[in-house]
């Protein structure tokens, strides 16, 4: 039977891994793009990233370098493949 114990390492392990990638992402953009945003605001689903809480004249830019943003997200990690940002 599965125990108390293990159950809550893997869920440790699953925020753990979310957690890097949301890193990645974070450190991609401000290599691409100059401006460092909050982990908060970085949320993940199924290999699409939604920013929240930026300005409009920023996600045109994010927009513009996007699949460097996400060529460069995809060669630093293997965890989840990132197919688009909004």
């Amino acid at each position: 039977m599965f125990n108390i114990g293990q159950f809550f390492k893997n869920i440790q392990n699953r925020h753990t891994k979310e957690l890097f990638v949301r890193s990645v992402i974070q450190e991609s953009i401000n290599q691409n793009v100059g401006v460092k945003i909050p982990l908060e605001d970085i949320t993940l689903s199924s290999g699409v990233i939604t920013l929240k809480n930026i300005s409009s004249g920023l996600q045109s830019t994010i927009f513009i370098k996007n699949q460097k943003i996400i060529d460069s997200i995809n060669s630093t990690q293997t965890i989840q493949n990132i197919t688009t940002i909004r």
